[in-house]
């Protein structure tokens, strides 16, 4: 298969650009692709939860690697980068003409979605270039997720059907450089199948369907 390459760029900090990275490229591993992950965020989140997991002894399944200077390795199938945060405009419209998709991570507040918003029309991106991911969504019985997810679509802008909600156990996740899908709990449990979903949809995106190696 040729590689296939997925960028995660937000407008604002925040969003769980480098959590959605580090668990998407976990899902996509446990379907049988060989992912690398290039981090070129100046912050350096997923590298340091690679380095957690390493030093606690945890396998996430995916290679980490420098997104300035790293060396991709050849049998890389699918290379996911996680961009430097609030990319300005010239970056985030290359990074729509040079990736298969680019996902804008956004939550749900007033600002977040706002900022977004902004993006996609400043840097004039194309709707078949991107794609919206909806974090932080608050649980039921809150509606926010779910009337956000319609307001993008009647605006016309694409949105994935899965999102990523809130949960303390990131947190832990993070904190002991694991993935919700090797930790033991319903929300820990809940939160991975949220991320099996995402990651069908973008292999969908990226035309390589939603079924595993």
């Amino acid at each position: 298969m040729r590689r296939f390459q997925v960028a995660i760029a937000s407008s604002k900090g925040g969003v769980g650009k480098s959590a959605v990275s580090i668990h998407v490229c976990y899902a996509l591993s446990q379907k049988g692709f060989k992912v690398v992950l290039a981090d070129a965020d100046s912050n350096q989140s997923s590298t340091y939860w690679a380095e957690r997991a390493e030093k606690n002894g945890h396998e996430l399944g995916f290679t980490v690697i420098d997104g300035i200077n790293g060396d991709v390795p050849s049998d890389c199938e699918i290379l996911w980068i996680d961009t430097q945060g609030n990319p300005d405009l010239g970056e985030l419209g290359s990074l729509s003409r040079n990736m298969d998709l680019v996902i804008l991570p956004c939550g749900v507040d007033a600002g977040e979605v706002t900022a977004t918003f902004l993006s996609i029309q400043e840097a004039k991106l194309q709707s078949d270039d991107y794609k919206i991911l909806l974090t932080r969504v608050p649980p039921k019985p809150s509606r926010r997720g779910e009337m956000l997810h319609e307001q993008f679509k009647q605006a016309g802008l694409p949105v994935f059907g899965s999102s990523v909600q809130y949960r303390i156990c990131h947190v832990d996740a993070n904190e002991s450089g694991l993935t919700l899908g090797q930790m033991k709990g319903r929300a820990a449990t809940a939160g991975a199948k949220e991320y099996a979903r995402l990651a069908d949809e973008i292999l969908k995106a990226v035309g390589e369907g939603n079924e595993s190696r």
